[in-house]
Parts: structure tokens; C-alpha cells; sequence
């Protein structure tokens, strides 16, 4: 029903700590005896900085990195331990080396800049402080000498790093990739929290033997590997920016698809790049999106509603939205909190029946630590595969019996609060505990306090016969026809249907200024109530990059994806809708 998205990194290039940190390691890449002088140096900074250059490139040389990491500067003192600098030479530079012909190119802002030739060639930037010790020491390929028929020289350099990262990351060495990424990367992940994405979700698929360069679009290369494709790019100073493995998809050069984008403002054409590429990727059937901006709503459809009928999607088409629903579950908490029905502290078990509650595992649990995924209840009970009898609707046999059943087995694997794991369950259990307290159905709870108040006509669990005609039809991964999701105890995890036009609406809600019932209580959704190195969770919202002005939330079911994301701070909000189980 969809998890936490992410892409491993979307990284900025500016001199920053990261930054800095990779010059470092380039820097042990700019090692050589011999010099070539085909421009002079002539400033005395500019000799003073080529002795320095000259010293560390043969202490490099030497094989002497504690020697090298003397010279450096404070700044990068800061930055750069000995012992990572010690690691980082044996695993990236040891193999580059030795390195020769270091040419004086020019001199920039007191930085000097060298052409080196090493295993490949390079580009070196260094310069010195005020005390005389090394300030920047940072190395970037030297595209000339990088041929290929299909790269421009920008696809070059970031085809050159691309390597270096898929080498690294076969030869299972996570602190040294990581000195790869730039500061943005390193604000989404922390060193530890790329170790655990390398160890969980990519070295499992290692090693990438093919490593085939595709396409470049938009400054980011396409790299196919076995099943799997790799988008990688980099910013202005040559540090990863975008780090993202996801299934291959096919691009379709001259698939044809219709759209309503006008292509008159600013907006539209800026709308316009990512979804007609995402559009010629096979298997993409159709798309809407909602887009709130500078005050003005903004809706763009793309595709088909259904597969061979030419039928554009609109903004009142229907898609399963799937986990967007857990961020209307926790809205409901809110309210409920808020009319002094409840506390966030208050315990799971005042609301459930004796002979659940009775387990004592559930007793530390809160209701806040079900919206926010720490109460330690795994993402599905251990009960419900053997409810599955169509694999196209898992859930609609999973009823409130099987999951009191689960309840009452279920045994403490951590103490609650402590560990983010995103669960399905958790969230499905919180909308039974509101339907308990209220005594109405889910259903009942989402219309009469969020969608009828806010004039959402079309979302829903149920899709009334009238709306039949607006829904699209969701395809799987082979293009072949699935239906929207029916629930039954989980409902409150992934069961609403919805379209862009009242997405919108909702997403603008979370901007909104007020002091309504609903108003209150998304800002209490927004609230941080869980924050590690890799999650900023407010409750249902995950934050985007661990800030607090972009609360989002996506959505997966078998033949939809959905996602919606705001800047609070900027007032946008963007909802996006699509009949494929593709998110690429």
C-alpha cells in the first residue's frame, strides 16, 4: 500500500562539508613527481601553492596518506579523520595510482587548477589558507580524454563518477561511496543511514557485472544493469546529485499519448519535461495532476484511462490512492484529540476488547505510535497471507477477527516509540479503534468530518454508481487490467479512492490558514512526533528530506501509485495520480 519513497539521494553542489569531504579523497588522487609547466605560475601564492601541490602529490605517491593528511588545513581537519582519510586511500586512490604529468592550467580565486594523469585523467583544484596548509584539495575527471559517441561532455563526468560509485558499492564499501554524495544526500542520509540502505535494499542485488550507459536527460544519466536501471547525476561541482535504482523501464522513443497541457505558462512547460518522459516509459498507461501554485489551481492529464480507447483521464478521474489514506486516519485521530475524545498518550489497549487488550506486549503501545509507526507492530500481521484467496485483492478477506486474532499473539520485538517501521497493520488497527470510539464505520467518519465539509465529492471507499464511468482502470506491472482494492479491517491503511480535483482540495488544506475543527487538526498531523536519522514523522505525514515544511505521503496498490507533497512554507501543493503500478 506503499512505503516510504525514496530515491537513496538528491544531492546540491556547493563547497560544503560533503563537498569538502569528497575533495578530500579526490585530493589523494593528485599525486605526481613529474610536472609539466605548459603555463606558469607567476603570483607568489601561485608558487607557494604549487610546492604544496608538488609535496603532497609525492607523499601520495609514496604512499604516505598520514603524511598528506598533516598538510591539511583545519577546516578539513574538521571534515576528515585520520582514520577515514586512512580508508579512503586504500580503497579509492591505491588503485588510481601512480600519478603523473601534473600540467599548471590556471588560477581561479586563489585556487590553482592542474590537469593530472593517474589511471584516468584528471582535473585538480588546490589552494591553501592563511597559515599555508591545504583549504581545498578536490579532483574531477578530465572529460577530453573520456570518449564516448553518446555522452556530451557533462554525460562524460558523470559517467566517470557513476563507475567509481558501482565499484565501490560491488566491492561493499559504504564509507567510501558515501564520500561521493553531496550535502543534500548527506542532510537525507547520514553515513549510517546509507550503510543500512546499501545493506538492505542494494547489496542484496550485487554485483552489478553490466553497467550499460542508456541515455541522459536532464543532466542525469541512465544505466541499465541486469533487471534493474540506475539514474545518476551531478551537481555544479561534480558531486552525486541523483542516486536512484528502480526496475528498468523501457522508453518508448515514439510511443504517442494525449495530454491536455496547454504549454502556455510557466507552469505547464515546467510540468510538462518529466511527465511526457515519464509517459514514453512502457508499461505508463495514464496520469493526472494537480498542481496548487501562487495561488492558482493548475490540473495536467496525461495518457489514457484505459488501455486503447484514446480516453484522457481528467481531473475527476478515479484512482485507488492508496496509503494517502493513513494521512486522513491520523487527520481523524486529530479531531478526535482534539474533542477531548482521546489523548495521543492514551494506551491502544483502553480501546479494545478485553480479550485482546489482556496481551500484555500491547500495553506500552499509544495511539500516536500507530500513526507515526513506532509501535513496533510489524508492517503485515503473520495472519494474513493465509486470508488471500485472490492474490488480485489481498486484503478484502483480512477482517477484524483475524486481526483481534493477530493481537492477541502478537509478542514485543522492541519497546514502543523507540524505531520507525512503517506498517500497514498499525495504521489499519487505528482506523478500527476510531470506528470503536465514534461507533460509526470508517466510511461514516472520512465523509462527515473530512470530505463532506470540504465539498470532496469524489473520494471515497466505495465508489457510488453514478462515479462508475470516472474510475481508471489500474494495470500491474504487465499491463494487464487490475482492479481497484477492496478492504475490509485495514481499511484506515490504503482504502480510499479519489481524484486530483479533490486531492487538490485536500492538499490545500494542509496550507490552510483557520480556525475550523479540520483546520486544527491537520496542524496537529503536522506536528513532529518521531525523528531519527532517516524519518521525520509527524502523525500519518512523513517529512520530505527531514523538513519540516514538506509533509507527503505516497501510495501504491496493484494497478495505481499515487503521491502528495506540500511546502507549507511556499504555499504548492502537488498531487500526482496514475492507472500503472510504475512509478518510473
Amino acid at each position: 500500500m506503499g512505503t516510504k519513497y525514496n530515491s537513496f539521494g538528491k544531492l546540491d553542489n556547493t563547497l560544503t562539508p560533503l563537498a569538502m569531504l569528497r575533495n578530500i579523497l579526490y585530493c589523494f588522487l593528485i599525486l605526481s613527481i613529474t610536472w609539466l609547466s605548459a603555463k606558469a605560475q607567476t603570483t607568489p601564492i601561485e608558487l607557494l601553492t604549487h610546492r604544496m601541490a608538488v609535496k603532497a602529490i609525492d607523499l601520495m605517491n609514496r604512499k604516505l596518506p598520514d603524511s598528506v593528511y598533516s598538510l591539511i588545513g583545519d577546516k578539513l581537519r574538521k571534515r576528515m579523520s585520520p582514520e577515514l582519510s586512512a580508508s579512503l586511500f586504500k580503497d579509492a586512490i591505491l588503485p588510481l595510482l601512480p600519478f603523473r604529468d601534473l600540467t599548471f592550467e590556471s588560477s581561479r580565486d586563489s585556487v590553482s587548477i592542474y590537469k593530472l594523469q593517474g589511471t584516468i585523467p584528471l582535473v585538480l583544484y588546490f589552494s591553501l589558507d592563511s597559515k599555508g596548509k591545504i583549504s581545498n584539495f578536490s579532483f574531477q575527471p578530465f572529460v577530453k580524454e573520456v570518449a564516448s559517441s553518446d555522452m556530451n561532455p557533462e554525460d562524460r563526468k558523470t559517467d566517470t563518477i557513476a563507475r567509481m560509485m558501482i565499484r565501490l558499492i560491488n566491492e561493499k564499501k559504504a564509507d567510501s561511496s558515501y564520500t561521493l554524495a553531496g550535502e543534500k544526500f548527506r542532510q537525507q542520509f547520514s553515513a549510517e543511514a546509507w550503510k543500512k540502505v546499501l545493506e538492505t535494499n542494494i547489496y542484496p542485488l550485487t554485483p552489478f557485472r553490466e553497467f550499460a550507459f542508456i541515455s541522459s536527460s536532464q543532466k542525469i544519466n541512465k544505466y541499465k544493469s541486469g533487471n534493474l536501471q540506475f539514474l545518476i547525476g551531478l551537481d555544479e561541482q561534480h558531486k552525486i546529485q541523483t542516486f536512484a535504482a528502480q526496475p528498468y523501464k523501457e522508453v518508448v522513443p515514439d510511443k504517442k499519448f494525449n495530454s491536455d497541457n496547454a504549454l502556455k505558462t510557466r507552469v505547464d512547460s515546467t510540468i510538462n519535461g518529466p511527465l511526457s518522459a515519464y509517459m514514453k516509459n512502457k508499461g505508463n498507461v495514464g496520469l493526472s495532476v494537480g498542481i496548487y501554485y501562487g495561488g492558482k489551481d493548475y490540473f495536467f492529464n496525461y495518457g489514457e484511462s484505459k488501455l486503447g480507447e484514446s480516453q484522457l483521464p481528467g481531473n475527476q478521474t478515479l484512482y485507488d490512492i492508496g496509503s494517502i489514506t493513513k494521512t486522513f486516519t491520523s487527520t481523524l485521530l486529530a479531531i478526535t484529540v482534539n474533542e477531548g475524545k482521546v489523548e495521543l498518550k492514551n494506551p491502544i489497549t483502553d480501546f479494545l476488547p478485553d480479550s485482546v487488550a489482556s496481551n500484555p506486549a500491547l500495553k506500552g503501545i499509544t495511539l500516536m505510535q500507530l500513526a507515526n509507526h513506532t509501535s513496533g507492530i510489524p508492517r503485515l500481521p503473520s495472519n494474513w497471507q493465509s486470508s488471500v484467496t485472490d492474490s488480485m485483492q489481498p486484503y478484502a478477506n483480512y477482517d477484524t477477527r483475524l486481526l483481534f486474532s493477530f493481537l492477541k499473539t502478537f509478542k514485543e520485538v522492541r519497546a514502543p516509540g523507540t524505531k520507525f517501521e512503517y506498517s500497514n497493520v498499525g495504521v489499519g488497527l487505528l482506523g478500527v479503534i476510531l470506528e470503536n470510539i465514534y461507533h460509526k464505520t470508517y466510511a461514516e467518519l472520512v465523509s462527515n468530518y473530512i470530505t463532506k465539509p470540504s465539498k470532496m465529492s469524489h473520494t471515497g471507499m466505495i465508489v457510488k454508481p453514478s462515479d462508475l464511468s470516472l474510475v481508471a482502470q489500474g494495470y500491474d506491472g504487465n499491463i494487464q487490467p487490475v482492479a481497484p482494492w477492496i478492504f475490509s479491517a485495514l481499511e484506515g491503511a490504503g482504502a480510499l479512492k479519489s481524484s486530483t480535483s479533490d486531492m487538490l482540495i485536500y492538499g490545500k488544506l494542509q496550507l490552510g490558514e483557520g480556525s475550523t475543527m479540520l483546520t486544527k487538526a491537520i496542524k496537529l498531523t503536522h506536528e513532529i512526533t518521531y525523528k531519527d536519522d532517516q524519518n521525520t514523522i509527524g502523525l500519518g505525514w512523513i517529512f520530505l528530506n527531514g523538513d519540516a515544511n514538506l509533509p507527503q505521503h505516497n501510495g501504491a496498490t496493484g494497478g495505481y501509485r499515487s503521491l502528495i507533497c506540500m511546502d507549507l512554507k511556499k504555499k504548492i501543493a502537488v498531487i500526482v495520480l496514475t492507472n500503472n503500478s510504475s512509478t518510473g
